[in-house]
C-alpha cells in the first residue's frame, strides 16, 4: 500500500491505480473512525485553534514556515542534515533557498489542512499516512524523533507573536501536533515492515 502511495508521489499512474489509491485512503478513513486515536477537541477548542492559527500565518505563510524552520535548525542543528540541500549550509543561505521555500509552504499547507478538518480528521488521516511513508527510510530518511522540534519551534513563536497566547492553548496545540506526528510515524512504520 505504502508503496504504491509512494509511486503515485513521483510518476503518473494507471486509472486502475488511482482507483487503488483512492479505495486505500477510504480504507483509512474507515479504519480511523473505528479504530484511530480520536482529536477530542471540544467546538471551543476547534475554535481557538483555528483562531490562532488564521491570526499566526495572517498574510504570509512562507515567511511563518521559514520561521519555523530556522527556529528548528538553530536549536536543533542536526535536524537540518536531514535535508540533502542544507547540509553544512548557513542559516542565512537558508532563508533565500528556494527548495527550502518549497518545503516550508508545503508544511504550513498540511498543517493548515488539518486546522480546517478539526470536525472531521478523518479526511487527512490517509494524507499524514502518506507524508509520513515520504518521510521514511525508502525515501527522505527522516528520523521520527526530529518531528517534535519543528512542533515546539512552531509553538515558541506562536507563543512570541500571538498578544492573547495561553497555556490551555498551548496544550491544545501540542496535543494537535502530537496527533499529526502520530499518523506522520505511523506512516514511516508501515514502509518500514
Amino acid at each position: 500500500m505504502a508503496n504504491l502511495l509512494l509511486r503515485k508521489s513521483r510518476e503518473s499512474v494507471s486509472y486502475d491505480e488511482q482507483c487503488e489509491v483512492m479505495l486505500i485512503q477510504l480504507y483509512e478513513r474507515v479504519r480511523y473512525v473505528r479504530y484511530g486515536e480520536k482529536l477530542n477537541f471540544t467546538p471551543s477548542e476547534r475554535t481557538s485553534l483555528r483562531l490562532s492559527w488564521n491570526a499566526w500565518i495572517g498574510g504570509n505563510p512562507s515567511q511563518r514556515g521559514f520561521q519555523m524552520f530556522l527556529r528548528m535548525f538553530k536549536s536543533h542543528p542536526e535536524t537540518q542534515l536531514a535535508f540533502e540541500f542544507a547540509k553544512g549550509s548557513s542559516l542565512a543561505y537558508l532563508q533565500n533557498s528556494s527548495r527550502l521555500l518549497f518545503h516550508v509552504n508545503r508544511v504550513v499547507k498540511y498543517i493548515g489542512k488539518v486546522i480546517e478538518n478539526l470536525d472531521s480528521p478523518e479526511e487527512v488521516v490517509p494524507v499524514l499516512l502518506q507524508l509520513g511513508a515520504m518521510h521514511g527510510p525508502r525515501r527522505f530518511n527522516v528520523p521520527s524523533g526530529y518531528f517534535p522540534h519543528l512542533g515546539v519551534a512552531m509553538r515558541e513563536l506562536m507563543r512570541e507573536s500571538l498578544g492573547n497566547w495561553t497555556e490551555d492553548l498551548n496544550k491544545l496545540w501540542d496535543e494537535l501536533y502530537q496527533w499529526i506526528i502520530q499518523r506522520l510515524i505511523e506512516g514511516q512504520q508501515r514502509v518500514e515492515s
